[in-house]
């Protein structure tokens, strides 16, 4: 049997739930995220496209395009979803997302490499942490 390279680390846990982050032979990244009911997750975007797979549960899915720069424009618009298991939301480069869990829920998400994260401060905001 061939050895199989996967890297699997517990990157973050709070009263959200786990998040852990990998990749499968040093090419394709993911991160597996637990989102507890009523909490949230994301108010970032990323410059390169992810893909959300719900595993199980049920989310609200927001989204809006911005400019390369990070910036909203008057064109841009904010699309929300209801996602349940089994759906696969792709999210393009450059559009800021926020998932809030209506149920327990497990998000998978897989993206290319080199893929950079920035804070969408309107999104971000929405997220409380306690200290």
């Amino acid at each position: 049997m061939k050895k199989m390279d996967l890297d699997i680390i517990l990157e973050n846990n709070d009263e959200r739930g786990a998040v852990y982050r990998g990749d499968y032979y040093k090419k394709e990244h993911f991160l597996l995220a637990e989102i507890k009911k009523g909490k949230r997750r994301g108010g970032h975007y990323h410059n390169k496209k992810v893909q959300h797979h719900v595993l199980s549960g049920k989310i609200i899915y927001k989204e809006i395009l911005l400019t390369k720069k990070g910036n909203y424009t008057k064109k841009s618009k904010e699309t929300k979803k209801i996602m349940k298991n089994g759906n696969v939301i792709i999210t393009p480069a450059y559009s800021a997302h926020l998932l809030i869990a209506i149920e327990d829920s497990i998000v998978f998400e897989t993206s290319d490499e080199n893929k950079t994260t920035v804070n969408y401060e309107k999104y971000r905001n929405q997220i409380k942490i306690k200290d």
